[in-house]
């Protein structure tokens, strides 16, 4: 009687073979992983912009969007000794510029991001600010600057423009 299956041979080339088409994919599914958390932050962080410029126009006062340490917490608070990756705030600035107070309305919150991520920034300190017109301003008062998000070795620069509109460039970190 015929046996019908693999040999030991035939098994153990099947084994080998797929560990090498293993050993391929490992680092090419690393780097995708890594580029699609790059995307998913910078979107991230240019859709909340997007969101507090149109509010300021729509509602015509001032919308933040600030980092803060605690966006969980029941009455979260703007941090300047936080990090970007810890989280940010976007509210409607009617008192302390770039600080929540009793009658601001918070409209968004983003708690911790991936910890492989780092945000560093250019004149955005603590927190970017839209005026009703539409136009962007930092704690220092410029109305332009940028905010650099690193994974993995790659960047992506979200630069705000003097009239507040975001665009991307990439980069290395």
């Amino acid at each position: 009687m015929n046996g019908r299956g693999f040999t030991l041979v035939e098994l153990l080339v099947v084994l080998a073979v797929g560990a090498i088409l293993l050993t391929i994919a490992i680092p090419g599914y690393a780097f995708f992983m890594n580029a699609s958390r790059l995307t998913a932050l910078t979107n991230d962080l240019v859709t909340v912009l997007h969101l507090a410029r149109s509010e300021a126009v729509k509602r015509g006062t001032r919308v933040t969007v600030c980092k803060t340490s605690n966006a969980m917490a029941v009455t979260p608070a703007c941090d300047t000794t936080a990090s970007w990756q810890q989280g940010w705030l976007v509210f409607v600035d009617g008192g302390t510029r770039g600080g929540i107070d009793s009658g601001d309305t918070l409209l968004r919150v983003q708690d911790r991001v991936s910890a492989e991520a780092t945000i560093t920034t250019s004149n955005y300190s603590s927190f970017v600010s839209y005026l009703p017109s539409g136009v962007s301003q930092g704690p220092n008062g410029l109305a332009n600057g940028a905010l650099h998000v690193c994974v993995a070795g790659n960047r992506r620069d979200i630069i705000i423009n003097s009239t507040g509109r975001p665009r991307l460039s990439a980069s290395t970190c």
